[in-house]
Formats: structure tokens, C-alpha cells, sequence
């Protein structure tokens, strides 16, 4: 298994964990409470899961994208 696939598998897996995790027991992650003291509740939660949730996703699925594909980028 090369490098980049294994980041996707494990940006996808950490993108999903914090999708789930967020909602069951958010007081888990650190830094979302000070990102909500900065930029308010509602941004503070869209920087957090934009970083911590989006991202990661985008990234792995790009990965896992070109480990798979027959074409790439």
C-alpha cells in the first residue's frame, strides 16, 4: 500500500470520526471551545468543522481518488 493511500484512508476515517464525535460528545475536542470563544458559537463551529471535518475529507477522498483511478489529475 503506498504512502498516499494510507493518508486518504486515514484523513477519511478522522474526517468521519470528528463528523460523529462532534454531535455524541463535542466536550472531547479541545480546541473547539476556544475557536468558539473567538469567533463566536456559529463560526467558531464552522471554523472547527471546516479544519477538522471537511478538509480532512476532501483530502482523503482526493487521495483515495487517485490511488483507485485509472486517470489522474
Amino acid at each position: 500500500m503506498e504512502l498516499n493511500t494510507m493518508i486518504g484512508f486515514f484523513a477519511v476515517v478522522f474526517g468521519l470520526y470528528t463528523l460523529v464525535a462532534r454531535q455524541i460528545a463535542p466536550h472531547q475536542f479541545a480546541k473547539l471551545e476556544p475557536m468558539k470563544e473567538k469567533f463566536g458559537d456559529k463560526g467558531g463551529f464552522v471554523v472547527h468543522f471546516l479544519g477538522y471535518t471537511l478538509m480532512p475529507l476532501i483530502v482523503g477522498i482526493v487521495l483515495l481518488y487517485q490511488a483507485f483511478a485509472l486517470e489522474t489529475f
